[in-house]
């Protein structure tokens, strides 16, 4: 299950990269915590009742950000990119890289400090897709572009 890129991956493919989601996934639920705790130790009854619902929200978004931040795997091998995330809802993309036109990194500020962001992969058929809150996207796109000039076809004229 949380092991798509191994299982299918080619007999003649290498890995050359491989990387995960960011820890920046966790941010949300942390804050959650937080607050409930905060609800938890305050002395209106009222709302130390609320904390219960707030500790259940919690516990299921910490729960979600798990099961996705395990089960998304990206990679990048000899002869594609391979790319899967989520668990409830699976998002996958399997592309040649003879069918790539473009590869694509946005970071904002923070992203660009914590080394997180999205990737965009363009195809030929005019495709982009986008995978979010990647570790360092910068080094990811590197990789890939490094291959792609490599693997492209010599045109001298």
């Amino acid at each position: 299950m949380f092991n798509y890129i191994s299982k299918n991956i080619l007999p003649d493919e290498k890995i050359l990269y491989r990387t995960k989601k960011h820890w920046i996934i966790f941010l949300i639920p942390f804050v959650l915590t937080i607050m409930t705790v905060f609800f938890f130790l305050n002395s209106n009854p009222f709302v130390v009742k609320l904390s219960f619902i707030m500790l259940i929200v919690t516990l299921l978004y910490w729960m979600n950000q798990f099961l996705l931040y395990y089960a998304s795997e990206f990679a990048i091998t000899d002869k594609r990119v391979m790319m899967r995330e989520g668990f409830f809802y699976r998002h996958t993309n399997e592309t040649r890289l003879t069918a790539i036109s473009n590869v694509g990194a946005t970071q904002s500020l923070l992203a660009q400090a914590l080394s997180y962001g999205t990737v965009f992969i363009n195809t030929f058929g005019g495709e982009t897709d986008a995978f979010t809150e990647l570790d360092n996207p910068v080094l990811f796109q590197k990789k890939l572009q490094e291959l792609l000039y490599a693997t492209k076809p010599d045109t001298k004229m």
